[in-house]
Formats: structure tokens, sequence, C-alpha cells
């Protein structure tokens, strides 16, 4: 009677064995690499960085469709009372190993802080609420402190990743806009769509663009008799009559560009596009421009800093609502392109430059060149500034139309006025004092309504 109990106990583990033996094969086999969907970033500033993000965490595999990431991670905002911001970051376990886990971190900004501070801040608690996840994955083992997987360690651990859209991704979207006056109405609508696939090798994107308006306007205008008087009424009074004009302005529009990168720093690709603008006096416009591209930066800088220097052979043909100034209705011609671009992403703020210059290969005397600069600079904790310019000195204008123009084609912005130059500028400063303590975030009377108008 005293073995019953022994063989009892026996019999019972016998029984779990299998159970227990595929937890220790489970423990023992982790998963590659944790798979990570990322929802909110795309409506944050510019604090929330998704290709910075990817760049500086190497460790897991981000994907497109929620539900095939083993965590969710969502990124919540709100302006905090010292007017800066409060990112909420919910850590949310879905799957295999990882299923009911959740977890939530914040991060505070002050008003002062640049994006580039935002950004860094931001991705490195990002990479401290991943950790306990990736810790229990094949990658963690090549895991340095600031979570870039070491690539030498993740060589046996790499796996082929099977996407049944081979990198593919569409965007469809729809807009529309009314706006009605005492004398006037304009009616806006549009749509497009935009499809790529982006690898590290390759870069394709197709993109499609309609817009349409339509503008009507009211001119009250007196009526006159055939010698030209004012015709009154029977009080006297002249007599007013409301005059309707209607305009339609339509814009069509495409483009695809396919990019390869043969080298840290080199590329080479083309982009061709077409258009209907009868605004620049486009019936359709369809252009091919061949390029190469030199940054002097590797490419795994560019979320700090880039200096890209691109040029390119385009040919044009161009069929015209109207005959131009130079008497053509269709043409084809063949322009040259330089462009420069600079961006810096620093502690201090942030600095791009653009600069292009332009011209047609047959008539050296059609030519244009920019330059466009935004940057964003702090002079101290509290106090910085900001500016947003560019400027076009314009010597190609060969798309205006010939002929008069009445007063209504000018204001409706239906025709394009001869032009020697175009500037647009913003600038501002921003000085903050009182409390720095950032942490307190207040909701109330988050719900008052915000007109377009006055409120």
């Amino acid at each position: 009677m005293r073995h019953i109990p022994l063989l009892l106990i026996l019999l019972i583990f016998a029984i779990n064995l299998p159970g227990i033996s595929q937890t220790l094969i489970d423990t023992a086999n982790p998963p590659n690499k944790l798979r990570v969907f990322v929802d909110g970033c795309d409506r944050r500033d510019g604090g929330c960085d998704m290709d910075f993000i990817r760049t500086e965490i190497t460790a897991v595999d981000f994907y497109r469709d929620n539900q095939e990431a083993d965590v969710f991670v969502l990124i919540n905002d709100n302006r905090s009372g010292g007017g800066g911001r409060q990112y909420q970051l919910i850590f949310i376990g879905q799957q295999n190993l990882h299923a009911g886990r959740t977890d939530t971190l914040y991060v505070n900004n002050r008003q002062t802080d640049t994006d580039f501070e935002i950004r860094e801040k931001l991705t490195r608690f990002i990479k401290l609420g991943l950790a306990p996840y990736v810790a229990k994955t094949q990658a963690g083992e090549g895991v340095i402190i600031d979570m870039k997987a070491n690539s030498g360690v993740l060589e046996n651990t790499e796996q082929e990743i099977v996407d049944p859209w081979n990198f593919w991704v569409f965007n469809l979207g729809s807009d529309a806009n009314i706006e009605l006056e005492e004398l006037s109405r304009d009616v806006n609508f549009g749509a497009d769509f935009n499809v790529n696939r982006i690898t590290d090798d390759w870069k394709i994107s197709i993109s499609g663009r309609i817009n349409e308006r339509f503008r009507t306007t009211v001119q009250k205008e007196p009526r006159v008799d055939e010698n030209g008087d004012p015709i009154l009424d029977e009080n006297g009074n002249p007599i007013i009559d409301e005059v309707e004009s209607d305009f339609d302005v339509s814009e069509f529009g495409f483009g695809h560009q396919l990019v390869k990168s043969i080298s840290p720093q080199w590329s080479y690709g083309y982009d061709l596009d077409g258009r209907q603008n009868t605004r620049f006096n486009y019936q359709f416009q369809v252009s091919f421009r061949p390029a190469i591209e030199y940054n002097f930066f590797p490419e795994s800088e560019q979320n700090s800093r880039f200096l890209r220097v691109n040029y390119g052979v385009e040919v044009r043909n161009n069929r015209y609502v109207e005959e131009t100034i130079y008497g053509a209705t269709e043409e084809t011609r063949a322009l040259q392109s330089l462009r420069v671009s600079l961006g810096l992403t620093q502690r201090w703020g942030n600095l791009q430059v653009g600069y292009r210059l332009r011209s047609y290969l047959d008539d050296f005397s059609f030519w244009t060149t920019g330059l466009n600069i935004s940057a964003e600079v702090r002079v101290t904790g509290n106090f910085s500034f900001f500016v947003r310019a560019e400027g076009n000195y314009v010597k190609d204008q060969i798309y205006l139309a010939s002929g008069d123009f009445t007063e209504q084609d000018i204001l409706s912005g239906r025709v394009t006025l001869p032009s020697a130059y175009t500037i647009d500028t913003r600038f501002g400063l921003n000085y903050r004092f009182g409390s720095n303590l950032n942490n307190f975030v207040n909701q109330r009377f988050f719900g008052r309504a915000n007109f377009v108008g006055n409120d």
C-alpha cells in the first residue's frame, strides 16, 4: 500500500511530461526577431519620425499590418501645461510569448525642445519599452545598448521576410471644399492615389492627382441704355443688375519615379511626369528626366544630415490651351537641371537649403534659378526663431498665353502673368518664460469648437 502514492505521483509526472517538454522547447527556440506595428506616429509633429525610428531600431521587424505583429505600439500625445508635449507609449503584446502583456511609458518634452531632441528622446523610450520583448528573441543576443542590432551576430538569425504584397503599398484619397460668400462661391474637389515600393536597393513610386475648381463671381453693375446712360427705376434710383461669371480651373497630373542605389552615396534613376494645368496654359505636358545623384554623406546618416547633388536631362512635350506669346501650340523641348539640397538636424535646431538651376538646351537664354531655405534655430533655452523663404529668378516662361485677358481672368487665377521673379517668405520669433514644470496635462474645455473663420 505504501507504493501506491509513489506510483500515482510518477503517473502524474508522466502525463504532464509532454506539456513541460513543449514549454522548454518553446523557450529554448525563441523567434528570430520581434514583429512590431506602430500606430499614431503619422499623426505626430516632426518629433515622431518613423524613418528615424526604423533606422535607429534595427533589432525588430516593423510591419504595416497590425494583425501580423507580435507587439502593437500605440503613440498618443497631449499638450502639457508648460506648452510642451507629453507622449504616451502603450506596448500591447498580441501573440506568441507576448500575448496579454501590456506596458505604458510617458515621455515629457519641453516647449523649447527641437524636433531632433524630441525624436531622439521618443525613440529612446520606444527602445526601453521594446527591450523586454526583444530579450525573448534570438536578435536580442546581438543588441547593444542603443538597440541597434550587431550585424555580425544577426547574420545567423536573419530570415527571409515573406511579404504577400512584395513590399508594395497603395494609398487612395479624395477631398472636397465649398466656400460661399455673398458675391462669390467656390467648389473644389480632388482625388489622388499613390503606389510605392521602397527597399534598400530600389525606390519605385506611381502617383496621380486631379483637382477641379469651379468659381462663380457676382458683379453688381448699373443698367444702362444704348447711349450708356443709367436706367432709373420709378423712384429715380439706378437699376443695379447682378452679372454672374463662371470659371473652371482644372488640374490633372501623374508621376512615376524609379531610383536604383548603386553605392551608399551614388544612385541613378528617372522621373516621368504628366499634367494638365489650364492656369499655366498646359492642355497637357509630359516630361521624362533621367538623372544621377551623389550624397556626400552615407545614407545611414540621412536622418541627421545630407548633402545631395542631382543632375539630369529632361525632355518635355507641351500642348497648350492657347497659342503662346512665341507662337507655339505644341512643342518638344530639352532641358538640363542641377539640384542641390542640404539638410541638417542637430540639437540646436534644423536647417534645410535647396538650390536649383535649369536651362533649355536649344536656347540658353531661357533659364531659371531658385533658392529656398527653412530653418528653426534655438538661440537659448527659451528663445528661438524660424525662417522659411524661397526666391526664383524666372527667364523661361515659354508657356505664357498670347492675347488680352479680362480682369476676371486674372483675379480668378485662370491665367498666369509674366513675371521676372517670385518671392515667398515667412519668419518669426518665439520667447518663453515662466515655469519649466512640464508634467501636467489638463484636457478641460478641450471640446471648444474651432471655426475656420473668426471665433
